[in-house]
């Protein structure tokens, strides 16, 4: 309903009656005049976006050249390549040193894959599965008033699937739809293109971790923890937009260090910081371990390109890695 109205009718529609086309190919979708034919969302899309990359490409004065660290030994190279899993639409990541890695690299290693998570079960392990109570006997009552005033801003059936949610996602669920009520425009995140580019050119791609287990694991978190990060979601202001984009641009200037918005700290994730061990910890640990493993039993070269969260601050992979004896140099 947004985007239709971005939609603006041509100069010439208060004239001549406006043929729809919804239903027809691209080829054959061609009005009298010459001129493509769209439906108005779609036209609205378009719009949208052409808009959205001119403004960030103003945001973006500088080459970017994100981080990429290297461990080896000696037949197997593993390349560490922090990413960023939704980006600004047009947003610039890639430069000559990570596209040098990129060919090189025999096969990509992913948090995920896109058959392994297409249709997961989010209640995975959750206990009363079947009878879920709504958001609003989820959370305290005074709370009731801005959850009430959230959900008038959605789709019904929007809100009767969040009521269906297990907590923490209806919690990230909300924090999401703010920031887009707030102007963020999303697009496909880095890993997206890797693995596109991967298959595309018929190199391996593999997931470092089965999602339903990290699914799993994160519903098992105390529901009063998730209750309290719902709470906390419900009550955060909507963030401005160069805060909402800051994380991407630190990131694609390679901006790592002890002050990097990258940084994710257990109590961002939720108030308790009960979600920081499945969510981080558990599987920064796991992945240290896979990590030696491929080193050990694999030859050749492997991107692995997880969140970059996952690779700065206190308890990161890095930092893992190092404690493990595991030599990592950053080569960009």
């Amino acid at each position: 309903m947004l985007l239709s109205l971005l939609w603006v009718a041509g100069p010439t529609a208060a004239q001549t009656p406006q043929l729809p086309y919804h239903g027809y190919p691209m080829d054959e979708a061609v009005a009298l005049d010459g001129t493509i034919a769209r439906p108005p969302a779609e036209a609205a899309m378009e719009l949208l976006y052409a808009l959205e990359r001119e403004r960030v490409r103003e945001t973006q004065p500088y080459a970017p050249a994100p981080a990429i660290w290297r461990i080896a030994d000696a037949d197997t190279t593993i390349y560490l390549f922090g990413t960023i899993h939704s980006l600004p639409i047009g947003f610039r990541w890639r430069n000559p040193g990570l596209e040098a890695v990129i060919l090189r690299a025999d096969s990509l290693l992913l948090e995920s894959v896109e058959e392994e998570t297409e249709g997961i079960d989010l209640m995975l392990g959750l206990a009363g599965r079947e009878s879920m109570p709504p958001l609003q006997d989820r959370i305290s009552p005074r709370y009731h008033a801005k959850l009430a005033a959230f959900q008038r801003t959605l789709p019904a059936a929007l809100v009767e699937q969040m009521d269906a949610m297990p907590t923490w996602v209806a919690a990230l669920s909300v924090s999401a739809v703010r920031d887009m009520l707030a102007g963020e425009v999303s697009g496909q995140g880095a890993d997206d293109w890797l693995e596109h580019h991967f298959r595309s050119v018929g190199k391996p791609v593999e997931a470092i971790e089965d999602s339903g287990s990290v699914v799993e694991s994160i519903n098992a978190v105390p529901e009063a923890a998730q209750r309290r990060m719902l709470e906390a979601a419900l009550i955060t202001p909507a963030r401005r937009r160069d805060v909402l984009e800051g994380p991407a641009h630190a990131w694609a200037r390679g901006e790592v260090g002890p002050d990097s918005p990258l940084i994710i700290m257990p109590e961002d994730l939720d108030p308790s910081s009960a979600l920081a061990d499945p969510m981080l910890t558990r599987r920064n640990a796991a992945w240290v371990e896979e990590l030696i493993a491929r080193l050990d039993s694999r030859s050749g070269v492997i991107l692995f390109a997880a969140g970059a969260g996952h690779f700065v601050g206190s308890g990161s992979v890095l930092e893992m890695l190092e404690t493990r004896g595991v030599a990592i140099e950053r080569v960009q």
